[in-house]
């Protein structure tokens, strides 16, 4: 499974939607300038997104974009599967018939449960996780010390909801 382009880019204006004061107004150059996405390809992506009801549009010549519900409510799977559609590692697990070797496959419980577990990762993380801003430059380290802090915020926020 791979993120598309677009999916990269969503995932990107969202969080930088997420980054804004409560009920503020961005444009689309504002945030194409600010997260490095192709200005034409934005309004696209944005549409999906109101669609899928995580970001709000707002009409006029002080109008612009906000997200639909707090950063806490919207988690990467939201935007993930508002983009690119549901995630499906092989075609056996999309809910289709993939082969003539599907009733014996010994194959088909593993990626099952690695789609699973892909899927509740995504659905854990909200936007509200992620670090306001990046320390220093993204080295191994850093990379290690940041899905350590994350996955200890999704094993509280499950126990706290046991």
């Amino acid at each position: 499974m791979q993120i598309s382009r677009a999916g990269d880019y969503a995932l990107r204006a969202v969080i930088y939607l997420s980054r804004q004061d409560s009920g503020r107004l961005a444009t689309i150059g504002e945030i194409a300038h600010a997260q490095q996405i192709p200005q034409a390809f934005l309004p696209k992506l944005m549409s999906m997104l109101i669609k899928a009801k995580v970001v709000q549009s707002v009409q006029g010549p002080k109008g612009g974009y906000r997200l639909a519900r707090p950063s806490a409510e919207i988690n990467f799977l939201d935007v993930i599967q508002a983009i690119d559609g549901p995630i499906s590692l092989v075609m056996c697990q999309d809910g289709e018939t993939c082969c003539e070797i599907e009733e014996f496959c010994t194959m088909n419980e593993v990626f099952a449960l690695a789609q699973k577990q892909l899927t509740d990762f995504f659905r854990d993380f909200t936007f509200a996780d992620l670090p306001l801003q990046v320390e220093g430059v993204l080295t191994d380290e850093n990379l290690e010390r940041g899905l350590t802090q994350l996955a200890g915020k999704s094993k509280r926020r499950k126990s706290n909801s046991l």
